[in-house]
């Protein structure tokens, strides 16, 4: 599993502000997703629950090198801990 902190902060897409937590699996689709929205709300997603009324699960095979142009904000790897820690930490909003 690979996992990644995203932000859309000084995105020159026109993307809403929000931070955004990614669980890569192996087969390279998003496992697990962790949204957070700047008003506090927090989307979760997994295989089990991918969608409601408000967002869904990345579709598609995840790919860095596009995830990470500077045009979108900024990505970091990130450790399977903080991951963990971050998703166990975060109730979904709704």
């Amino acid at each position: 599993m690979k996992h990644y902190l995203y932000s859309s902060a000084g995105n020159t897409e026109g993307l809403d502000e929000y931070i955004a937590y990614f669980e890569i699996a192996e087969d390279g689709y998003c496992a697990r997703y962790l949204e957070i929205r700047p008003e506090g709300h927090a989307l979760k997603y997994t295989e089990e629950k991918p969608a409601d009324a408000f967002g869904a699960l990345p579709e598609g095979r995840w790919d860095a090198v596009e995830a990470a142009k500077p045009r979108y904000g900024t990505l970091k790897e990130i450790s399977n801990a903080l991951f963990d820690s971050v998703w166990d930490d975060i109730r979904a909003a709704w």
